[in-house]
């Protein structure tokens, strides 16, 4: 069975792609043209369409017609989209830069579909319009051929699925290319978990006669400080105290900065009561965040313990921030993308760029599991290579980490890669290789 995603560009076909990807099928997103004769099959390289179950995009939806006619038996899926969201989207994406770039094949089809080769409002709005009233009418009188979808509104599995005779996963339905979320600054999440790590050290200063942690202040008065504060401590139940109280104020900080960050992605904090699996199974992206890793660090002058703030997309965390409070050590990386590791003041570097030798002494693995993982993934000699027990806010900031040293953090018995938002969000026996 062949199957064709014939929704316009903007309109989720990338999504559409990889969820046909994930049903089994032999999918190819975005074929591309060399030549563009309307209602010409010759414009698709004839390999590629005999390869592949189901083909996506450009220029699949120009040439619905012609493919309906050589493969009877074949479905067809058209995305649609608000018409003001995906002008939105054509308007940013559809300029004069793009078209200088584009080969004239695609031009053409361009001016085909909206009598231009770049983003005029009222062209693409007519062109949409008729392209969509276009389709619905020749796939009228056979409903079983269609299926149209409104993925960026929440259509998913429960459409697709029976559409083409197959059982749903149990994942969410993926929600590729989503703007807004990987336009966000890896540098913002940095500063967010240093301003917690600050939270977390003016109360470890108290559990470990850090005196001097207060700045500038005169001696004595920072000497006052230090012992009125860790009085109070000692008389609201002393470390447990601190230690609740520190986690509950870096945890608070967080998730304020986190949702201004953007407002539409939830939380999911080691802290905070965890949403049942069936809501947040239909998440495609959540922040995992840990205030405080590694608790029994968090009593000892080395203090080594971390904040961890990790972004998930479709079970895979994207973005990823491990910071050491007290060492002032910041790992951090995006998927796909460098990672970089700073100290203090010093210029960040690119994870990596330092060998297991350089180290020059042997380590212990610190009490935070995500800082273990980090250390691993550089390759740090005498850390414990294995974690036993851990949960899902321990590795998966981590984890962006080690991708980006060129290491993977999987699981020690299968062997795969760590997934995220499991029904009970544990892992397994983990290591890093």
């Amino acid at each position: 069975m062949k199957i064709f995603g014939i929704g316009l560009s903007k309109t989720g076909t990338t999504s559409l792609a990889e969820a046909l990807k994930i049903l089994g099928f032999k999918t190819k997103d975005y074929p591309g043209l060399v030549h563009y004769i309307p209602g010409d099959l010759s414009t698709l390289d004839a390999g590629i369409l005999e390869e592949f179950d189901a083909l996506t995009d450009t220029p699949i939806p120009s040439l619905y017609q012609e493919l309906d006619a050589k493969y009877p038996d074949a479905k067809f899926i058209l995305t649609i989209r608000d018409r003001e969201g995906w002008l939105k989207s054509c308007k940013k994406q559809f300029n004069h830069k793009l078209a200088d770039k584009q080969n004239e094949a695609h031009n053409r089809l361009f001016m085909d579909l909206y009598g231009s080769t770049v983003y005029d409002e009222e062209g693409f709005a007519k062109g949409y319009d008729n392209y969509v009233e276009a389709v619905k009418s020749h796939f009228r009188e056979r409903p079983g051929k269609l299926l149209i979808m409104d993925v960026a509104n929440g259509d998913g599995w429960e459409k697709l699925c029976p559409f083409l005779n197959k059982v749903q996963p149990g994942i969410p339905f993926p929600k590729a290319n989503v703007t807004r979320v990987r336009w966000m600054k890896i540098e913002d999440l940095v500063d967010t978990a240093k301003a917690a790590g600050d939270a977390l050290c003016s109360i470890h200063s108290l559990m470990v006669a850090n005196v001097g942690y207060h700045g500038k202040q005169h001696a004595f008065l920072r000497s006052l400080t230090y012992w009125c504060g860790k009085a109070y401590m000692e008389l609201r139940g002393g470390r447990d105290y601190a230690l609740n109280h520190a986690s509950k104020n870096a945890n608070k900080l967080l998730v304020s900065r986190l949702y201004s960050l953007n407002p539409d992605i939830p939380i999911i904090s080691r802290l905070d009561e965890v949403p049942s699996y069936q809501q947040r199974g239909k998440w495609n992206h959540f922040w995992l965040i840990d205030p405080l890793d590694g608790a029994d660090g968090f009593a000892r002058t080395a203090g080594d313990f971390s904040v961890n703030i990790a972004l998930i997309e479709d079970q895979k965390p994207i973005y990823g921030v491990v910071y050491s409070p007290l060492s002032r050590t910041a790992y951090y990386a995006v998927a796909g993308k460098c990672g970089f590791k700073s100290t203090g003041g010093v210029q960040p570097r690119h994870l990596g760029e330092v060998n297991a030798h350089e180290f020059g002494k042997t380590y212990i693995s610190p009490a935070s599991k995500a800082l273990t993982i980090c250390m691993l993934a550089e390759g740090v000699p005498g850390i414990e290579p294995r974690l036993t027990a851990s949960m899902e806010w321990h590795s998966a900031a981590a984890q962006v980490v080690a991708h980006a040293c060129r290491k993977h953090v999987v699981d020690c018995l299968s062997l795969d890669q760590i997934k995220y938002n499991k029904v009970d969000l544990q892992n397994r026996c983990i290591m890093v290789k």
